[in-house]
């Protein structure tokens, strides 16, 4: 639906567009401190609505079909990156019993190693005294508020996933009051934002799921490789190792072997300084994952779920930018942010440049 307009807006209209600006500027203040939230949120919609629709497309009403999808995929999706996040950590802190007790000497060199308590007495005795140093109190108190912020951010997630539940739902709805009341089919405003969507999709859906794909796979494949390994040639920290072959994707044509060369390096390193004969293993590696699993990533991996939308230098300084500037979200709101300036200048920057061009008609 189109409607006539006269040279310029009206009082009336004028002040509802202040009253409008006005609500957007108290929204997105008090929404500032989830933004982190609202854009993971977007990013679970991307990779939860081509599953939802496969499922509505086959007679399963909306409602169900957002419940099996959240339920069934997005869930243990969650608890996947969960798991991943944890075992990384664990393994980024593990250090060697002697590694920690000569650090303590090194920074406390009068504790006595041998004046642990033996006896509940002496342990009660020894915690009360604890309790009593200030230093103590405020570990503690440091401690209830990762509790309190543990508690808080499991609230948040719990909102994003209503978020999530109602936006795939009645996205139906949401589109069809947008073309009725918003913009039309026939408009920039509406070509506009279905290339933002059509580019949300193709980073969301397609590229930062496909790092989390080849985090999951390599880092099943380093473990069963480790299982072959000779002893003391393990490959260390698959988890780590892992999170860097999956982030190392975004880097064209040498990610991944930047990451499978300094493995090699050091397992040939281990081999060379123990027997050489077990140089096999790096050998093993090496073909394992620079043939086989790198050809699995560009034959299906990769051209399933990516695409190839944008170009890949925007991609890169998307992701690598993202995390730096915003923080822990940036790896989400770094690539949206791209796909919005993207395509705002592909699509609406040439009509207001010319503004007599075809492309130019509607609003």
């Amino acid at each position: 639906m189109k409607f006539e307009r006269d040279d310029g807006p009206s009082s009336t209209e004028l002040g509802w567009w202040v009253f409008a600006a006005a609500l957007a500027v108290v929204l997105v203040t008090s929404l500032d401190s989830y933004l982190g939230w609202f854009v993971f949120g977007l990013f679970l919609y991307y990779v939860a609505r081509p599953i939802a629709r496969w499922l509505q497309e086959r007679g399963v009403p909306s409602g169900i079909a957002t419940i099996l999808t959240l339920a069934l995929i997005i869930l243990p999706f969650i608890a996947l990156l969960a798991a991943i996040a944890v075992v990384a950590f664990g393994q980024l802190s593990a250090v060697r019993a002697a590694d920690v007790e000569r650090l303590v000497r090194t920074l406390f060199p009068g504790f006595n190693f041998g004046a642990i308590p033996a006896t509940p007495e002496g342990w009660y005795d020894s915690v009360s005294e604890l309790l009593s140093n200030p230093s103590i109190r405020s570990f503690v108190f440091r401690i209830r508020g990762f509790v309190g912020a543990f508690a808080a951010q499991s609230y948040n997630l719990f909102l994003t996933f209503i978020f999530v539940f109602f936006l795939v739902r009645d996205e139906a709805t949401i589109t069809g009051w947008f073309r009725r009341t918003v913009a039309d089919e026939e408009t920039s405003t509406y070509r506009y934002l279905q290339a933002v969507d059509q580019g949300l999709n193709s980073v969301f859906f397609g590229y930062t799921l496909t790092i989390f794909v080849i985090i999951i796979l390599s880092a099943v494949i380093y473990n069963l490789l480790n299982l072959l390994a000779p002893p003391k040639m393990a490959i260390p920290q698959t988890m780590l190792v892992a999170i860097a072959t999956g982030l190392a994707t975004i880097i064209p044509l040498v990610g991944r072997s930047i990451v499978y060369f300094f493995v090699v390096a050091y397992l040939a390193i281990v081999a060379l300084e123990t027997d050489p004969v077990r140089l096999w293993f790096p050998i093993l590696f090496l073909l394992v994952m620079e043939i086989a699993f790198d050809n699995v990533v560009r034959t299906y991996i990769r051209p399933v779920l990516s695409g190839r939308l944008f170009p890949t230098s925007l991609i890169v300084f998307a992701y690598l930018l993202g995390p730096p500037i915003f923080g822990w979200y940036g790896i989400f709101l770094g690539p949206f942010i791209m796909v919005v300036v993207v395509q705002f200048l592909w699509v609406v920057f040439p009509t207001l440049s010319w503004p007599g061009s075809p492309e130019s008609d509607g609003g």
